[in-house]
């Protein structure tokens, strides 16, 4: 039998570490988790501790699995995450209220999502925007003000990501927001293609690892659906233009940090630089952390944000720079009225 202890310091590092040490275990007719050093996860964590746990389990049919310290961890329980991962032991994911300043670790069917857009003749990131005003008014316990549009802008975003780009049937997400030390996660997770495969549709870039996608999809104005060549459509706020992950990352790096992996590569973006890290990750992860102190204008702050990211893109391509949609920049009050019917 072996037994692989959960560590007590679940880090963004550690979390990664961990998860490596997990896929180079040899084989073993029988397994038993242990997770009673088992810190108080945060979102990020939990969200990818849940997927690389699932599918390492899947990857091994032949093998028995237990658990041991899992019901002195009432937290992780109360957010779905032992549920997430096949163990029959607390809340499953998304059944938590989600009204005290988190929102449980949940699945969302993308097909489902745009079945809603179809039925409801919009654009899938109309559809997203609703449900992302919801999720920032559930977490922020806030009807209005710069945070929930922040959230809304940000998580927005990057839920438009996963459903526009990654090919994944499914996307995880989860967030908490603690009041006294003015900070918000949230993490967003798919099994897609990843950035990598998903940059690759655009003929014009030259990728030639999973950590040259990662650095290309930052910067402004790199898509995979649109580029030069591509016919742009008059009056379609909502047409990509490889600006959402740069908006968002610029947000975070405002006090707080922004963190994507796929495949073989991270990055950590923080206000005070960039860090490289190493991974195994199938899909695409996501973890904005964001300081509720650095809120205030957001409007001026996207407008600043959006005007320095098209110089960027027109330093880097010149002329066959991609100017920015009004969805990716903008709160969708800002451009709701410039709606064509």
């Amino acid at each position: 039998m072996t037994t692989v202890r959960v560590p007590q310091n679940l880090s963004l590092r550690e979390s990664l570490n961990f998860c490596a040490r997990l896929w180079g275990m040899e084989q073993a007719e029988e397994i038993t988790f242990d997770f009673s050093r088992m810190g108080r996860a945060e979102p990020f964590t939990m969200t990818l501790l849940a997927s690389e746990l699932k599918r390492f389990r899947a990857s091994r049919p032949g093998t028995r699995f237990r658990s041991d310290g899992h019901r002195e961890n009432t937290y992780p329980a109360h957010m779905g995450f032992f549920r997430a991962f096949g163990l029959a032991h607390g809340n499953h994911p998304g059944e938590a209220a989600g009204n005290a300043n988190y929102l449980p670790l949940t699945y969302l069917d993308v097909e489902e999502i745009r079945t809603q857009a179809a039925d409801a003749y919009e654009n899938v990131g109309e559809t997203l925007e609703r449900e992302s005003g919801r999720l920032a008014r559930v977490l922020t316990r806030q009807q209005e003000g710069p945070l929930v549009d922040t959230l809304a802008f940000s998580m927005r975003e990057i839920l438009r990501n996963v459903v526009e780009h990654s090919g994944s049937p499914q996307l995880a997400y989860c967030a908490q927001y603690w009041p006294t030390r003015h900070r918000v996660e949230i993490a967003v997770l798919d099994s897609g293609m990843g950035v990598r495969s998903s940059l690759s549709a655009n003929p014009h870039l030259t990728i030639d690892s999973d950590r040259t996608a990662i650095q290309l999809a930052l910067m402004p104005s790199i898509s995979g659906k649109t580029f030069q060549g591509v016919r742009r459509r008059a009056n379609d706020h909502w047409q990509n233009s490889g600006y959402g992950l740069y908006m968002t990352s610029r947000l975070c790096r405002n006090g707080g940090d922004f963190f994507i992996a796929s495949g073989s590569s991270g990055v950590l973006l923080e206000q005070g630089g960039k860090t490289d890290y190493t991974c195994s990750i199938p899909g695409t992860a996501l973890r904005l952390v964001l300081d509720t102190r650095r809120m205030d204008d957001l409007h001026r702050r996207l407008e600043t944000f959006r005007a320095e990211g098209y110089r960027i893109a027109q330093r880097n391509a010149g002329a066959a720079a991609l100017s920015p949609s009004s969805a990716s920049t903008m709160l969708a009050r800002d451009f709701a009225g410039e709606l064509t019917p």
